[in-house]
Protein backbone atom coordinates (compact mmCIF):
# COMPACT_ATOMS: atom_id res chain seq x y z
CA UNK A 1 0.00 0.00 0.00
CA UNK A 2 1.44 3.43 -0.49
CA UNK A 3 2.13 5.58 2.22
CA UNK A 4 2.37 9.47 2.67
CA UNK A 5 6.39 8.09 3.21
CA UNK A 6 7.98 5.27 4.30
CA UNK A 7 7.95 4.54 8.17
CA UNK A 8 8.78 1.28 8.68
CA UNK A 9 11.99 2.35 10.46
CA UNK A 10 10.07 4.51 12.85
CA UNK A 11 8.66 1.27 14.48
CA UNK A 12 11.85 -0.96 14.68
CA UNK A 13 13.62 -1.61 18.01
CA UNK A 14 15.72 1.73 16.68
CA UNK A 15 13.59 3.49 15.77
CA UNK A 16 13.25 5.70 18.48
CA UNK A 17 9.30 5.36 19.02
CA UNK A 18 9.71 2.73 21.65
CA UNK A 19 11.72 4.16 24.22
CA UNK A 20 11.03 0.86 26.71
CA UNK A 21 12.05 -2.68 26.49
CA UNK A 22 10.27 -6.08 27.17
CA UNK A 23 11.92 -6.54 30.20
CA UNK A 24 11.28 -2.59 31.30
CA UNK A 25 7.56 -2.82 30.38
CA UNK A 26 7.37 -6.40 32.35
CA UNK A 27 8.59 -4.23 35.72
CA UNK A 28 6.58 -0.98 34.85
CA UNK A 29 3.74 -1.78 32.59
CA UNK A 30 2.32 0.98 30.68
CA UNK A 31 -0.77 2.12 31.52
CA UNK A 32 -3.39 5.03 30.99
CA UNK A 33 -2.01 8.28 32.90
CA UNK A 34 -4.91 10.05 34.38
CA UNK A 35 -3.11 12.79 35.72
CA UNK A 36 -3.40 13.40 31.75
CA UNK A 37 -6.30 15.64 30.54
CA UNK A 38 -6.22 13.53 27.16
CA UNK A 39 -5.94 10.14 28.50
CA UNK A 40 -9.20 11.14 30.83
CA UNK A 41 -11.08 12.42 27.56
CA UNK A 42 -9.92 8.71 25.97
CA UNK A 43 -11.35 6.63 29.02
CA UNK A 44 -14.24 8.78 28.92
CA UNK A 45 -14.69 7.29 25.43
CA UNK A 46 -13.77 3.94 25.76
CA UNK A 47 -16.30 3.89 29.36
CA UNK A 48 -18.86 5.04 26.89
CA UNK A 49 -18.34 2.91 23.93
CA UNK A 50 -16.47 -0.08 25.00
CA UNK A 51 -18.09 -3.09 24.66
CA UNK A 52 -20.28 -4.38 27.75
CA UNK A 53 -17.97 -7.34 30.25
CA UNK A 54 -17.42 -10.02 27.98
CA UNK A 55 -17.39 -8.48 24.48
CA UNK A 56 -14.59 -8.10 22.38
CA UNK A 57 -12.44 -5.29 21.35
CA UNK A 58 -9.87 -5.15 18.91
CA UNK A 59 -6.82 -3.21 18.94
CA UNK A 60 -4.94 -2.38 15.18
CA UNK A 61 -1.22 -1.21 15.26
CA UNK A 62 -1.30 -2.02 19.34
CA UNK A 63 2.46 -1.45 19.61
CA UNK A 64 2.86 -1.17 23.66
CA UNK A 65 -0.65 -0.58 23.95
CA UNK A 66 -1.84 1.07 27.27
CA UNK A 67 -5.71 0.21 26.47
CA UNK A 68 -5.46 -3.33 25.97
CA UNK A 69 -4.92 -3.87 29.69
CA UNK A 70 -7.45 -1.13 30.95
CA UNK A 71 -9.99 -3.20 28.41
CA UNK A 72 -8.84 -6.63 29.92
CA UNK A 73 -8.84 -5.28 33.66
CA UNK A 74 -10.83 -1.98 33.89
CA UNK A 75 -13.87 -3.20 31.11
CA UNK A 76 -13.54 -7.05 31.51
CA UNK A 77 -13.50 -7.15 27.44
CA UNK A 78 -11.88 -10.08 25.69
CA UNK A 79 -9.15 -8.41 24.17
CA UNK A 80 -6.81 -8.86 20.82
CA UNK A 81 -4.02 -6.85 19.05
CA UNK A 82 -2.62 -6.96 15.84
CA UNK A 83 0.86 -5.24 14.42
CA UNK A 84 3.03 -6.45 11.94
CA UNK A 85 6.56 -5.07 13.71
CA UNK A 86 7.93 -8.24 15.52
CA UNK A 87 9.16 -6.46 18.47
CA UNK A 88 6.15 -4.11 18.86
CA UNK A 89 4.29 -7.37 19.23
CA UNK A 90 6.98 -8.32 21.85
CA UNK A 91 5.95 -5.19 23.66
CA UNK A 92 2.75 -5.51 23.64
CA UNK A 93 2.92 -8.82 25.48
CA UNK A 94 5.31 -7.65 28.15
CA UNK A 95 3.17 -5.06 28.86
CA UNK A 96 0.16 -6.98 29.28
CA UNK A 97 1.70 -9.39 31.45
CA UNK A 98 3.17 -6.94 33.74
CA UNK A 99 -0.37 -5.45 33.97
CA UNK A 100 -1.59 -8.68 34.75
CA UNK A 101 -4.39 -8.68 31.70
CA UNK A 102 -5.49 -11.93 29.46
CA UNK A 103 -5.18 -11.25 25.71
CA UNK A 104 -4.29 -12.43 22.61
CA UNK A 105 -1.51 -10.64 20.27
CA UNK A 106 -0.59 -11.54 16.83
CA UNK A 107 1.81 -10.33 14.64
CA UNK A 108 0.09 -9.50 11.21
CA UNK A 109 -0.69 -7.25 8.43
CA UNK A 110 -3.57 -5.47 9.79
CA UNK A 111 -5.40 -4.38 6.55
CA UNK A 112 -4.70 -7.85 4.65
CA UNK A 113 -8.35 -9.35 4.97
CA UNK A 114 -7.21 -12.82 3.79
CA UNK A 115 -4.51 -13.32 6.81
CA UNK A 116 -6.92 -12.37 9.72
CA UNK A 117 -10.02 -14.14 7.95
CA UNK A 118 -10.73 -15.58 11.32
CA UNK A 119 -10.88 -11.63 12.82
CA UNK A 120 -13.55 -10.53 10.42
CA UNK A 121 -16.99 -9.81 11.18
CA UNK A 122 -16.13 -10.49 15.54
CA UNK A 123 -15.42 -7.75 17.27
CA UNK A 124 -17.98 -5.09 19.08
CA UNK A 125 -15.15 -2.67 18.83
CA UNK A 126 -12.11 -2.05 16.33
CA UNK A 127 -10.16 0.72 17.09
CA UNK A 128 -7.01 2.30 16.51
CA UNK A 129 -4.56 4.99 18.55
CA UNK A 130 -2.43 6.07 15.42
CA UNK A 131 -2.02 4.11 12.44
CA UNK A 132 -4.55 5.41 10.15
CA UNK A 133 -2.54 8.78 9.59
CA UNK A 134 0.23 6.89 8.21
CA UNK A 135 -1.60 6.30 4.39
CA UNK A 136 -2.96 7.74 1.95
CA UNK A 137 -5.56 5.09 1.00
CA UNK A 138 -7.65 5.30 3.80
CA UNK A 139 -10.49 3.77 2.20
CA UNK A 140 -8.57 0.37 1.70
CA UNK A 141 -7.63 0.50 5.25
CA UNK A 142 -11.10 1.31 6.53
CA UNK A 143 -12.58 -1.30 4.33
CA UNK A 144 -10.70 -3.87 6.75
CA UNK A 145 -11.31 -2.04 9.77
CA UNK A 146 -14.87 -2.16 9.17
CA UNK A 147 -14.71 -5.85 7.93
CA UNK A 148 -13.84 -6.64 11.54
CA UNK A 149 -16.80 -5.45 13.31
CA UNK A 150 -19.61 -7.13 13.96
CA UNK A 151 -22.69 -5.86 12.49
CA UNK A 152 -23.77 -3.02 14.41
CA UNK A 153 -20.26 -2.97 16.00
CA UNK A 154 -18.12 -0.04 16.52
CA UNK A 155 -14.98 1.79 15.16
CA UNK A 156 -13.48 4.34 16.61
CA UNK A 157 -10.56 5.76 15.42
CA UNK A 158 -7.91 8.92 16.97
CA UNK A 159 -4.55 9.78 15.32
CA UNK A 160 -2.45 12.64 16.48
CA UNK A 161 -3.68 16.30 15.78
CA UNK A 162 -0.64 18.16 13.84
CA UNK A 163 -2.69 21.22 12.56
CA UNK A 164 -1.33 24.69 14.62
CA UNK A 165 1.37 24.40 17.31
CA UNK A 166 2.22 21.00 17.15
CA UNK A 167 2.76 20.54 13.14
CA UNK A 168 5.41 23.59 14.00
CA UNK A 169 7.08 21.45 16.57
CA UNK A 170 7.33 18.37 14.45
CA UNK A 171 8.11 20.02 11.90
CA UNK A 172 10.94 22.09 14.11
CA UNK A 173 11.84 18.24 15.46
CA UNK A 174 11.92 16.20 13.07
CA UNK A 175 10.55 16.74 9.11
CA UNK A 176 10.76 13.16 7.88
CA UNK A 177 8.35 12.09 10.88
CA UNK A 178 6.31 14.84 10.16
CA UNK A 179 6.24 13.53 5.97
CA UNK A 180 5.12 10.38 7.52
CA UNK A 181 1.23 11.47 8.55
CA UNK A 182 -1.69 12.68 6.80
CA UNK A 183 -2.62 15.38 8.70
CA UNK A 184 -6.57 15.51 9.90
CA UNK A 185 -8.84 17.70 11.31
CA UNK A 186 -12.35 16.58 12.85
CA UNK A 187 -14.20 17.57 9.78
CA UNK A 188 -11.73 15.54 7.42
CA UNK A 189 -11.77 12.49 9.74
CA UNK A 190 -15.52 12.20 9.87
CA UNK A 191 -15.91 12.71 6.38
CA UNK A 192 -13.50 9.60 5.48
CA UNK A 193 -15.19 7.26 7.95
CA UNK A 194 -18.88 7.99 6.51
CA UNK A 195 -17.29 7.62 2.98
CA UNK A 196 -16.61 3.87 4.41
CA UNK A 197 -20.32 3.36 5.33
CA UNK A 198 -20.07 4.05 9.08
CA UNK A 199 -22.52 6.15 11.14
CA UNK A 200 -20.95 8.82 13.00
CA UNK A 201 -21.44 9.20 16.86
CA UNK A 202 -19.39 10.84 18.18
CA UNK A 203 -16.36 13.20 16.49
CA UNK A 204 -13.90 15.68 18.37
CA UNK A 205 -10.29 17.05 19.79
CA UNK A 206 -9.33 15.70 22.56
CA UNK A 207 -6.83 16.93 25.22
CA UNK A 208 -5.89 20.30 25.80
CA UNK A 209 -2.03 20.29 24.87
CA UNK A 210 0.80 18.04 24.84
CA UNK A 211 4.22 19.11 23.33
CA UNK A 212 5.05 15.67 22.86
CA UNK A 213 3.08 14.69 20.53
CA UNK A 214 5.92 15.92 18.50
CA UNK A 215 8.79 13.67 18.11
CA UNK A 216 12.50 13.30 17.16
CA UNK A 217 14.39 10.29 15.89
CA UNK A 218 17.57 9.17 17.39
CA UNK A 219 19.01 9.93 13.58
CA UNK A 220 17.81 13.62 14.72
CA UNK A 221 21.08 15.92 14.90
CA UNK A 222 21.39 16.05 18.96
CA UNK A 223 21.53 19.36 19.28
CA UNK A 224 18.55 19.91 17.95
CA UNK A 225 16.74 17.01 19.80
CA UNK A 226 17.74 18.93 22.45
CA UNK A 227 16.22 22.15 21.94
CA UNK A 228 12.97 20.07 20.54
CA UNK A 229 13.25 18.12 23.74
CA UNK A 230 13.61 21.71 25.99
CA UNK A 231 10.40 23.54 24.09
CA UNK A 232 8.19 20.49 24.57
CA UNK A 233 8.79 20.42 28.33
CA UNK A 234 8.88 24.14 29.05
CA UNK A 235 5.62 24.43 26.66
CA UNK A 236 3.41 21.29 28.46
CA UNK A 237 4.92 22.66 32.12
CA UNK A 238 2.89 26.06 31.01
CA UNK A 239 0.11 23.95 29.93
CA UNK A 240 -0.20 22.49 33.34
CA UNK A 241 0.23 25.60 35.30
CA UNK A 242 -2.30 26.90 33.24
CA UNK A 243 -4.61 23.61 34.07
CA UNK A 244 -3.92 24.06 37.97
CA UNK A 245 -4.57 27.54 37.86
CA UNK A 246 -8.01 27.49 36.24
CA UNK A 247 -8.85 23.75 37.86
CA UNK A 248 -9.21 22.86 34.58
CA UNK A 249 -12.54 24.83 34.21
CA UNK A 250 -10.67 26.64 31.01
CA UNK A 251 -8.99 23.46 28.97
CA UNK A 252 -10.69 24.04 25.95
CA UNK A 253 -9.79 21.47 23.17
CA UNK A 254 -8.76 23.32 20.13
CA UNK A 255 -7.52 22.44 16.78
CA UNK A 256 -4.55 24.09 16.75
CA UNK A 257 -3.44 22.73 20.33
CA UNK A 258 -5.28 19.93 20.98
CA UNK A 259 -2.56 16.71 20.96
CA UNK A 260 -5.55 13.95 19.02
CA UNK A 261 -8.44 13.82 16.84
CA UNK A 262 -10.70 11.11 17.20
CA UNK A 263 -13.99 9.76 15.86
CA UNK A 264 -16.46 7.15 16.71
CA UNK A 265 -18.75 5.00 14.09
CA UNK A 266 -21.23 1.95 13.96
CA UNK A 267 -21.09 -0.28 11.01
CA UNK A 268 -24.78 -0.73 9.07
Amino acid sequence: MKTVREHDWRWKADGGYYTNSAVELRDNPLLPDFRKLRDRKFAALFERFAPAPGGEALELGCGASRWLPYLALRKQCRVTGVDYEPSAVELTEANMRGAGAAGTILCRDAFDLKANDDLVGRFDLVYSLGLLEHFDDLAHCLRAVTAYARPGGLVMTMVPNLQGVNWALQRYGDIRILETHVVYDVGRLRRRHEEAGLTTLAAGYAGFYDGFVSATAPSTPRGRRKIHHAICRTTNMAARAWLLATRERVAPELAWTAPAVYYVGRRA
